[in-house]
């Protein structure tokens, strides 16, 4: 079960409409999982600094169960920064993506 959960310091109203359904369906995608496994959470308006300024950026943290290696990890990132940064209008330097791999026993849940 992947876990998004996005912080920002760009406004509610400056975020796409639906932006947290289409992060999911980004990350269902990218990580290849299905979307009904995700739980995306999206909290604008943070305090945050990146860079040395407090220009608009997102810091994204990902946990999931058995997706994230040296190898795959520089895909995901290429993908993700990519389509995050043009869906947000962000340079990508601007968005910081943290991959946080799960063990099954961590996550507690009823099946689907």
């Amino acid at each position: 079960m992947p876990f998004i959960q996005c912080y920002t310091n760009l406004s509610r109203d400056k975020l796409p409409e639906n932006f947290v359904e289409w992060l999911s369906e980004l990350g269902s995608q990218v990580l290849e999982k299905g979307i009904e496994r995700f739980v995306t959470t999206v909290i604008p308006d943070m305090m945050m600094m990146r860079h040395g300024t407090t220009d608009p950026a997102m810091f994204i943290q990902i946990h999931s169960i058995g997706s994230f290696d040296a190898e795959r990890n520089p895909s995901y990132t290429d993908k993700l920064l990519e389509a995050i940064a043009e869906k947000v209008n962000l340079p990508a330097k601007r968005v910081v993506l943290h991959y946080f791999p799960v063990e099954k026993m961590m996550v507690g849940m009823r099946p689907l």
